[in-house]
C-alpha cells in the first residue's frame, strides 16, 4: 500500500472483520511446545511476528500436525530441547524473552539473532528474569548472542512494572521447574499475567500468591483445547476513527470473540465515557456514534493500556469534554514516544494543556 485517501465528509457505517489477540496465540503456542500431548488452537491469526514465533518453537521440538488461516494442531515435547540452528528473533523482544526462556530448559547454548534496534530498549532484560532461569547472555558480535546456563546463589524479584512479558514467560516453563517465582512491582494481577494464568490453567497447573512468591503445581499433561478471543487493540482503531469523524455512524465488528480481560473491559468504559456506544454479544461487536456530548470532566487511567493508549489519547480531543489522562508512563513509550508526541501535537493546536 502506498497511497491512502481519506474523504473528511465520509460517516462510517458497515461490518468489519478484525484479527485475533497476538498475546493470546503467543502463549497459547507456547504452551503448544510444552504440552506433550496435543494442543488445538482455534481462531489463529497470522502475521510476520507470529510466524517467526512458530519457527523458533519447532526449533526447539514443536510438533505441528495441522495448520489452516485460523486454526493449529500441535504437539509438544518434554524437556531438555534441544536446539542447534540459531534463532531467528529479529526485531521481536516478545521472541527474544521467549528464547531465553526456553533456553534454560534446553541442553547446550542456544545462539539468537537480533536486530540492532532490539537493544536499544531499556526493559529488553531483567535481571531477575536471568537469575530465576538460572542462564547468562554473552555477546558473540554485533548481531549473534549466546545464551548458557550460570547458577545464580540469589533470586532477584521479577520485575513487573515496564514489562510483564518477563513475568508471564517464566510463569509458563515454571511448573516444570521449581515451581517458585519472587516478584515485584504492581503489575502482578493484570492483563497479560492473567491471559497467561488462565492458559495454564488448562494443563491443571494451579497458582498461588504468597506474598512477593508464586507458587505453582506441576502441569498435567494432556489433550486441550485454546480459543483465541479477538484482538480488542484493533477495536481501538475503529472506535477513535468514530470518535475523530464526529458523526452519527454505526459499525459491527463480525466474528468478535469476546476475551473479557481487564484491560479490554476498561478500554470499552473508556470509549463509551468519551461518547460511544458499544455493544457486545452472540460474536458482534456494535459501535454507535450518536455525537452526543456532556462536556463534563473526566480522568482516565491508560495503566496497561499500552497498545491503545495514543489512540485513546488523539481521539478524545473531539469528545467536548475535559480529559485528564493518569499512568501515561506506563504506555510503550520506551518503544515510542507516541503517546507523547499525540499529547504535545494537541497541546499546540489549542486542545489541552
Amino acid at each position: 500500500m502506498s497511497k491512502v485517501s481519506i474523504d473528511s465528509d465520509s460517516i462510517l457505517n458497515g461490518d468489519v472483520f478484525i484479527p485475533s489477540s497476538k498475546p493470546h496465540i503467543q502463549r497459547a503456542l507456547l504452551v503448544g511446545l510444552i504440552n506433550e500431548f496435543e494442543t488445538v488452537i482455534n481462531n489463529i491469526s497470522w502475521c510476520k511476528e507470529t510466524e517467526d514465533l512458530l519457527i523458533a518453537l519447532q526449533q526447539f521440538g514443536l510438533n505441528v500436525l495441522y495448520k489452516t488461516h485460523n486454526k493449529i494442531i500441535v504437539k509438544g515435547v518434554r524437556p531438555p530441547f534441544k536446539c542447534s540452528d540459531i534463532i531467528l528473533a529479529n526485531g521481536s523482544g516478545m521472541l527474544f524473552r521467549i528464547t531465553l526462556a526456553l533456553s534454560s530448559l534446553s541442553d547446550g547454548d542456544i545462539k539468537i539473532k537480533c536486530n540492532n534496534s532490539l537493544f536499544n530498549r531499556t526493559s529488553l532484560i531483567d535481571i531477575g528474569y536471568l537469575s530465576h532461569l538460572n542462564i547468562d547472555i554473552e555477546k558473540i558480535n554485533e548481531n549473534i548472542f549466546s545464551i548458557s546456563r550460570k547458577k545464580y546463589d540469589f533470586k532477584s524479584p521479577v520485575g513487573t512494572n515496564e514489562s510483564t512479558q518477563f513475568l508471564t514467560f517464566l510463569l509458563l516453563i515454571s511448573p516444570l521447574t521449581n515451581g517458585q517465582i519472587k516478584f515485584m512491582g504492581g503489575g502482578c494481577r493484570f492483563g497479560y499475567v492473567k491471559i497467561t494464568t488462565d492458559i495454564m490453567s488448562l494443563l491443571e497447573c494451579k497458582i498461588k500468591i504468597i506474598d512477593d512468591h508464586y507458587h505453582l503445581t506441576p502441569y498435567v499433561m494432556k489433550n486441550i483445547e485454546i480459543n483465541i478471543p479477538s484482538d480488542f487493540t484493533s477495536v481501538s482503531y475503529i472506535a477513535s476513527s468514530l470518535l475523530s469523524i464526529n458523526k452519527k455512524s454505526k459499525i459491527r465488528i463480525k466474528n468478535y470473540f469476546y476475551g473479557g480481560t481487564i484491560n479490554e473491559v476498561r478500554m470499552f468504559n473508556i470509549y463509551e465515557m468519551l461518547g460511544l456506544k458499544i455493544n457486545v454479544g452472540n460474536n458482534i461487536v456494535e459501535i454507535n456514534s450518536n455525537c452526543i456530548r456532556t462536556h463534563e470532566l473526566y480522568e482516565v487511567n491508560l495503566c496497561k493500556l499500552p497498545s491503545v493508549a495514543s489512540n485513546i489519547i488523539s481521539a478524545s480531543i473531539n469528545s467536548y469534554n475535559k480529559m485528564v489522562f493518569r499512568e501515561v508512563s506506563s504506555t510503550n513509550n520506551y518503544k515510542c514516544q507516541r503517546s507523547l508526541v499525540i499529547n504535545e501535537n494537541i497541546r499546540l493546536m489549542g486542545g489541552g494543556d
